[in-house]
């Protein structure tokens, strides 16, 4: 192995013992639920603060924190020394504050101001006689770690800073019941919200599906299925079984066409799926099976013999939610 890769391999090494200490450190804390409770229980925003590598750990923390449920911003200190704090609302927010020493001279105002107006602070640091630990509501004491490469600049403490700020926020969403469903409210656009996605909010539906009685004649079919434009068209018989007609059945049958019935004409076992699967589940259905649309029935019917039919869902439905 070269000596770059030795480096390298080192750097993990060291960065992984930093996160096993901080692992071992919450068996001998109670504040991390106390941190917990706060923030479930806030009215308003969590304020995440840190100076220099701090502050771009702060960014990482309080967008995750807002993606999982917690409403969050985050802010330099600097930033908050100049104006910033006018941003807290003094009887909602709480203030989530790291710093490794605990002693940056840009934290003296902000931890005055918290104190003045009886704003809450989660303090997170490595020194225990910090500053910040000092006048903060909920002392947070990280292990003291070896920094990789033993340089001045943080990494592992960076690195633990970032997990003790995902366990702060996945820890929050679940005291919060934060679902999937929530979640995509938050994401709208990217693979995370496409693949969340359930068929009942794209489907066809309502007047938008092409239905007609089996009985019908051949023209009014083809007429409901140009109407519709999904390519097929349902065909209820009498005691409600549905059997569908697509565009692919007319052009098998192109030969004297509307003499046939349309019984003899409609494929008799359509694919149905239920209205809460996702839509990413459907594709995959349609491409394996080699099909374009699925019929949909709510979730509690979808194993009965003979559905009630509440939409349609077509490929191009999905595709056009980026859904491939």
């Amino acid at each position: 192995m070269n000596k770059d890769l030795q480096i390298a391999k080192k750097t993990v090494q060291i960065e992984i013992q930093a996160l096993k200490k901080l692992s071992s450190s919450f068996n001998r804390s109670s504040h991390f639920s106390k941190a917990v409770n706060l923030l479930s229980k806030m009215k308003g925003k969590c304020l995440v603060v840190g100076v220099g590598k701090s502050y771009i750990v702060s960014l990482k923390v309080s967008a995750t924190l807002s993606s999982l449920g917690t409403p969050s911003v985050a802010f330099s200190a600097n930033d908050l020394q100049h104006g910033g704090l006018g941003a807290i609302q003094k009887n909602n927010d709480v203030l989530l504050i790291f710093s490794v020493s605990g002693e940056s001279l840009e934290l003296n105002s902000i931890l005055r101001y918290a104190n003045r107006y009886n704003i809450s602070v989660i303090g997170v640091s490595c020194k225990a006689t910090s500053m910040l630990l000092r006048y903060s509501t909920i002392k947070i004491l990280l292990p003291r770690v070896v920094e990789a490469g033993h340089s001045l600049a943080p990494t592992s403490s960076s690195l633990n800073f970032l997990s003790w700020g995902d366990s702060l926020a996945i820890t929050c969403m679940k005291r919060r019941k934060w679902t999937n469903k929530k979640f995509v409210t938050t994401h709208p656009s990217g693979t995370l919200a496409t693949s969340l996605i359930q068929v009942k909010e794209i489907m066809a539906k309502g007047k938008e599906i092409p239905l007609i009685s089996a009985n019908k004649t051949m023209r009014s079919a083809v007429k409901e299925m140009s109407k519709k434009k999904l390519g097929l068209v349902c065909c209820k018989e009498k005691n409600g079984k549905l059997n569908i007609l697509t565009d692919g059945d007319l052009r098998r049958h192109a030969n004297n066409l509307y003499k046939k019935a349309i019984l003899k004409v409609c494929s008799k076992d359509p694919t149905w799926i239920s209205d809460s699967a996702t839509a990413l589940s459907a594709i995959e259905k349609m491409n394996y099976l080699k099909i374009t649309s699925l019929l949909v029935a709510r979730n509690q019917d979808i194993n009965k013999k003979i559905k009630n039919i509440i939409g349609i869902l077509h490929l191009h439905h999905c595709l056009s939610q980026g859904i491939k």
